[in-house]
C-alpha cells in the first residue's frame, strides 16, 4: 500500500484505485474510531457528500477504516498551490459549510450515533487539565445558556477537511455531531486564528499558509454571514466554550498556551 497523506491522528494509505485505508496511530481510542465509522455512514444517509465507508480493519495492531477512494485535493493544498485564487477557495469553503448547516438531523436520529454538541463540549471542558475548577464552572455556565440546535455539524471543519475535484467532499467526521451552526463556525474561526499548521507540510508551505491565514478567515467568515441567518454576536458567544473544549485534543503545547491566554482574557470580560 502507498501512503498518500498523514495527520496527527492517522495515516492514509491507498489500497487500490477504489479504496483507501485510514490507519490510526497506535494508542488512539478505539471508541473514537468506531464513532467515526458509524457517524460517516449516518451522515451519508442524509445526503451529505462524504466518502463511502466500507469496513473497520486492523493492521499490525492498529485500527483503521476502509473508505471509498475519492478524486480531488484538499482546499488547503489548492490554496498553497494557487495563492492568487485564495479568495475563491475561501468562498468555496464557506459555501460548503453553509450547505452542510442546512441539513437537519431528523428527530428520531438525534440520539445514537449522533452525539450532541453541547454535551461533547461540556465533557471536554470538564476534562481540560489546564483550567481551574472555577474557570470550568464559569465556562460551563456560559455553555449551558447557549441554544441547542438540530443541524449537522462537522466539529472540525477547515480547509484540510474539504476535498475539491469534480465533486466537493467533506471528510474526517470523528467530531461530527448534531447541534447549532454557530458553535461549528466558532470552531472553524478558532482553527483559523490559532490552529497549528499540518506538521507534514514543508516549511515553505507553512510560511505561505501562515501569511494567508488572516485573509482566508476573513473572506470565509464574511461569505458565511452573507449567506446564512447567523449574526456575528451569535457566533462570538460560542468562542469561549469551544476554545476551552479544544484543550483536551491532540494538539501542540504552543497552541494550548495560546488558547489558555484567549480563554482567560475572555473570562475577565464576563
Amino acid at each position: 500500500m502507498k501512503r498518500i497523506a498523514e495527520g496527527r491522528t492517522a495515516e492514509i494509505f491507498q489500497e487500490h484505485h477504489e479504496s483507501v485505508i485510514k490507519l490510526y496511530r497506535s494508542g488512539f481510542p478505539k471508541d473514537a474510531i468506531i464513532y467515526e465509522y458509524e457517524i460517516t455512514k449516518q451522515v451519508a444517509s442524509l445526503g451529505i457528500s462524504v466518502p463511502m465507508v466500507h469496513e473497520l480493519v486492523e493492521m499490525e495492531g492498529r485500527i483503521g477504516i476502509n473508505f471509498e477512494y475519492i478524486e480531488g485535493k484538499p482546499l488547503l493544498q489548492k490554496m498553497a498551490e494557487h495563492p492568487q485564487e485564495l479568495d475563491d477557495f475561501a468562498e468555496i469553503l464557506a459555501e460548503m459549510h453553509v450547505t452542510l448547516h442546512r441539513c437537519e438531523v431528523p428527530a428520531d436520529e438525534r440520539g445514537k450515533p449522533f452525539r450532541k454538541q453541547k454535551e461533547m463540549l461540556a465533557h471536554n471542558i470538564h476534562q481540560a487539565p489546564q483550567l481551574s475548577t472555577d474557570e470550568k464552572h464559569a465556562i460551563l455556565q456560559i455553555l449551558e445558556a447557549l441554544p441547542n440546535g438540530n443541524r449537522v455539524c462537522h466539529g472540525d471543519f477547515h480547509p484540510d477537511n474539504a476535498m475539491v475535484g469534480e465533486k466537493r467532499w467533506i471528510i474526517d467526521w470523528m467530531t461530527g455531531m448534531v447541534g447549532h451552526p454557530a458553535g461549528d463556525i466558532a470552531r472553524t474561526l478558532i482553527l483559523f486564528r490559532y490552529g497549528t499548521l499540518p506538521e507534514a507540510a514543508p516549511s515553505h508551505v507553512k510560511d505561505q499558509l501562515q501569511a494567508m491565514r488572516e485573509r482566508m478567515g476573513h473572506v470565509y467568515f464574511n461569505y458565511y454571514l452573507a449567506h446564512s441567518n447567523l449574526q456575528m454576536d451569535e457566533i462570538d458567544q460560542w468562542m469561549l466554550p469551544v476554545a476551552a473544549a479544544r484543550l483536551t485534543e491532540w494538539i501542540p503545547e504552543e497552541e494550548k498556551d495560546q488558547l489558555r491566554s484567549v480563554i482567560r482574557e475572555r473570562l475577565k470580560l464576563k
